[in-house]
């Protein structure tokens, strides 16, 4: 750590050392000038009254402009947030099943369920898909933030702090808000071309976007979008299938349509509101390969082996709209309704089901998962004086579904051999659910002044659900500004989030083949309330529930010079996990119940342990202006991060004199502790004139720790550099040529960290944890033109 905050406190001295203008200079300056300058970035998140200077709130918010996306290189929004925002951890995902096509995201080294994901505001539904192998975020269901196209995003805010006293479940690690762009906004299209050094992961991305203004600041925004991203393989030869590359390993090949529509409308004193969104995505990832002579395969019809392929096509569509505006005592109000999708239907390609022998299909309907979310939500506002007094009441619904797939998908037939397709064997009948819950929620914040330089910020909720009860959360906020140029913070809160349905709920069943039994042996991952679940000691799941403490201090000595450090502490209780896998070589007293159903072994969920995440973030912006309208940006920031499990709920009796193995293995407890680095360090700089900007983008990824065989593998910190130049033709079009990752960093192989592996191991040579993506320098090209 020292190191590295070296680094960050480094780049802040050298930054504060520039002259800096005084804002009292601004007066002076002519107009053409003064249209130039930029002020603080406002932000709406984590607050129910109007938008405030981000950097002026009681607790700590990034935001990152359109700008800075754009010119980050990436095409989804998920990569250009890792590659700008420490802490905001993005691994890329391969060979992990529905995994590889949705990936996940986290904040402060927390679980992709533990951040909350809002669009102006509105709460963005969660995908259906369960992270169910050895991912980052395994056992979790995630917001799939790429169904989002980056040019219908007029900034993104993330609040930095646990927030389930205002917003509800989910809220632990942090809170995003897109905010969509609005009034005001000049219609363009855009157009997008790279690849990487090695000449796969071709990415070509077509979009436009449309404003039509409407009367007063009313509007209709829509975008359209198209994004083809081509397979990356970094997959190394097999030298026991003669030496030929047979295995992928890389991003998947997906195709991306979206459309979005953002639009208010002014009717005297209401605003008439609305966004929607749609994505489909066609997407292929390969699974491991089935080598010729294995008993996976069949030989009349892969007398090669063959390479099983993953294919989902995943829908989702939302819908927000609402009404707002001022009652007669000037009480603000803001009714709306949200509706929210994600379908993810599997499909396998290139596979087969051996225990059907020659007759099996090649391709198969593996079945689908389903989510629905559904909100009302009614807020209400009102000034006092110089308090804020806001309340309001929220319904919302959630709908969980597994369907079925084709029969041959999951079937087992007359062969000796594993039943189901092979990659991913389809659902079942056994497996099909339909679960609901609805949760009533109310809701009230008040913001007092208790002095021009005093302001107390305090938040209640309370939230009945339908399968887990009643939890109220609470918030405490103090800013104090004992100067113009200097404010202290201090936050105190409680949250939690309610085990997602995808957690009660998933079933997941298939069957393999040991060489020493001719039968093929049933496994399963069980729903809570499983008979299996139940009778190896499973419960229902209780709500997670956080404390989470902050300091921190923001120091701005000069209008163009702002630095920030913010300390925390989170603390989660019973935090949902899948156990390991319950068998009777690892569980000898769960035999005879093993023995009673007929399978080789079992997982469920369960409220597992309780952890303790300390850190501190540090921020620093500058800017300065220069001769002819040039202006020299900097922007930097470091994260560190740190979780450690404090205790391990008891487990059943049932587990034996094991079973606080069982509950938390080693690959978990790695995966919660060190799974994700915990230092994170980016500076980005930016140099602009009329003609051109020059952007720089530097980042530091910490090191962190994975599992081979039960053992723990270390792998190193890596620092990486992207830049971009852009060409202004004119006031309408712009081209850029930039690289991601220009010096070709890669991450450590398993054999860079020094552990040993089987040949046949070798064909995978990254670790699934590391926070870069090991696709190398990637170089594109962009035009952007404004109509």
């Amino acid at each position: 750590m020292k190191n590295t905050l070296g680094y960050a406190l480094i780049c802040l001295s050298i930054s504060t050392a520039f002259a800096a203008q005084d804002a009292d200079e601004y007066y002076q300056l002519p107009l053409e000038q003064l249209l130039q300058v930029t002020t603080q970035a406002k932000a709406q998140v984590g607050s129910r009254g109007d938008k405030r200077n981000a950097l002026d709130a009681e607790v700590p918010i990034d935001v990152i402009s359109a700008a800075e996306l754009e010119s980050s290189g990436h095409t989804s929004l998920i990569s250009a947030l890792a590659a700008l925002v420490p802490g905001f951890n993005a691994p890329a995902p391969s060979i992990a099943d529905g995994t590889d096509h949705a990936p996940p995201f986290t904040l402060r080294g927390l679980n992709p369920d533990q951040v909350l994901v809002l669009v102006n505001g509105k709460r963005l539904h969660q995908s259906s898909l369960l992270h169910n192998n050895g991912t980052v975020g395994r056992g979790s269901s995630s917001v799939d933030l790429n169904i989002i196209p980056l040019d219908a995003v007029s900034r993104v805010e993330i609040l930095r702090e646990s927030a389930s006293a205002q917003y509800g479940s989910d809220a632990i690690a942090g809170t995003i808000n897109i905010i969509l762009k609005g009034y005001g906004q000049s219609s363009q299209a855009r157009m997008h071309y790279g690849k990487t050094s090695k000449g796969d992961g071709e990415h070509k991305q077509a979009s436009i976007f449309h404003s039509v203004p409407l009367s007063g600041d009313g509007f209709i925004n829509l975008t359209g979008a198209w994004r083809d991203r081509g397979r990356s393989n970094r997959a190394a030869a097999d030298t026991e299938d003669g030496g030929r590359i047979n295995t992928r390993f890389g991003d998947a090949d997906t195709q991306d349509g979206s459309f979005l529509l953002n639009a208010e409308l002014l009717q005297g004193d209401t605003t008439l509101y609305s966004h929607a969104l749609y994505n489909r995505r066609l997407s292929n990832a390969g699974a491991f390969f089935r080598r010729a002579d294995s008993e996976q395969n069949i030989p009349e019809l892969y007398p090669d082996g063959f390479l099983p392929k993953i294919a989902p096509k995943i829908t989702d569509y939302s819908f927000s709209g609402g009404a707002k505006g001022i009652l007669s005592d000037d009480t603000h109000w803001d009714l709306s309704y949200t509706h929210g999708h994600n379908d993810f239907h599997f499909y396998l390609k290139n596979s087969l089901n051996a225990s059907l022998g020659r007759i099996s299909p090649t391709s198969f309907d593996a079945g689908s998962t389903d989510y629905t979310q559904q909100i009302l939500n009614l807020a209400l506002s009102k000034k006092i004086g110089l308090h804020t007094l806001s309340y309001g009441y929220e319904w919302r619904e959630e709908h969980y579904r597994i369907n079925a797939g084709d029969s041959a998908s999951y079937v087992q037939g007359p062969h000796p051999s594993a039943g189901g397709s092979q990659g991913f064997p389809g659902f079942g009948l056994a497996n099909e659910v339909s679960q609901r819950r609805q949760t009533h929620s109310i809701y009230g914040d008040l913001n007092y002044r208790l002095s021009q330089r005093w302001t107390l910020d305090t938040a209640t909720r309370l939230d009945h659900s339908s399968d887990f009860g009643s939890t109220f959360s609470g918030k405490l906020a103090l800013r104090f500004r004992p100067t113009d140029t200097l404010l202290l913070r201090a936050s105190l809160n409680t949250g939690f989030r309610a085990p997602s349905l995808t957690q009660s709920h998933f079933s997941y069943t298939g069957s393999y083949r040991n060489s020493a039994d001719p039968a093929p042996t049933l496994w399963g991952n069980f729903a809570v309330d499983h008979p299996v679940s139940r009778a190896l000691g499973a419960k229902d799941l209780k709500v997670e529930k956080s404390t989470h403490f902050a300091m921190g201090l923001v120091f701005e000595p000069a209008a163009n010079l702002t630095a920030s450090v913010d300390g925390f502490i989170t603390d989660i209780n019973d935090r949902i996990m899948p156990t390991a896998y319950i068998s009777a070589d690892s569980v000898p007293t769960a035999k005879s119940t093993l023995k009673q159903y007929d399978i080789d072994g079992a997982v469920y969920f369960t409220n597992a342990i309780k952890t303790r995440t300390h850190g501190v973030d540090l921020r620093l912006d500058y800017s300065h202006e220069l001769k002819q309208g040039a202006t020299l940006k900097f922007r930097s920031g470091y994260q560190y991060s740190k979780t450690r499990i404090q205790s391990i709920n008891p487990p059943s009796t049932v587990l034996g004199n094991n079973a606080e193995n069982v509950v938390l293995d080693s690959f978990s407890r790695v995966l919660v502790e060190q799974g994700q680095p915990a230092h994170r360090f980016n500076l980005r700089s930016t140099y602009s004139t009329r003609s051109y900007d020059l952007m720089f983008n530097l980042n530091r990824f910490g090191a962190y720790a994975s599992t081979l065989d039960h053992y723990k593998v270390g792998f190193a910190a890596k620092w990486t550099l992207d830049a971009e130049l852009a060409y202004h033709f004119d006031q309408s079009l712009t081209v850029a040529l930039g690289g991601v990752n220009l010096f070709d960093t890669e991450p450590d192989t398993w054999e860079d960290s020094g552990y040993p592996r089987d040949p046949a191991d070798k064909v995978v040579p990254y670790s699934q944890y590391s926070p870069l993506n090991f696709n190398g320098r990637y170089i594109y090209m962009r035009a952007h033109y404004k109509f």
